[in-house]
């Protein structure tokens, strides 16, 4: 489980945000049979919460999986025409430049 989703926070309110998306590192196994999970909060720090505040989150790696088949960016036409100098001078197209730029950056998990 690398994501979770918040769906309670009491007590927590200042760390944890209802519906907020967060990513989990490590637990121990004596935290994990003790219901706890390690978790990024919005103080940037990782925390041991109850599981019981968090769902887990599917990410999808493949665009067939999730249903996605498209993304639609708006950027002003400096911007897009820096990409398709970018794109041009890898010999790639826009889409394949920016695509390995998210992928790069996200670190999803690998299917």
């Amino acid at each position: 489980m690398l994501y979770v989703r918040c769906v309670k926070n009491k007590g927590y309110q200042a760390s944890l945000e209802m519906g907020k998306i967060y990513k989990t590192l490590p637990t121990t196994p004596r935290e994990r049979r003790n219901g706890l999970l390690r978790v990024i909060d919005n103080e940037g720090e990782d925390y041991l919460y109850d599981r019981a505040y968090f769902e887990p989150v599917q990410v999808f790696t493949r665009a067939s999986e999730s249903g996605l088949v498209a993304l639609t960016v708006h950027l002003p036409p400096q911007i897009k025409s820096i990409l398709q100098a970018e794109a041009l001078a890898a010999h790639k197209s826009t889409s394949t430049l920016v695509r390995e730029w998210i992928d790069e950056r996200l670190d999803l998990p690998a299917t």
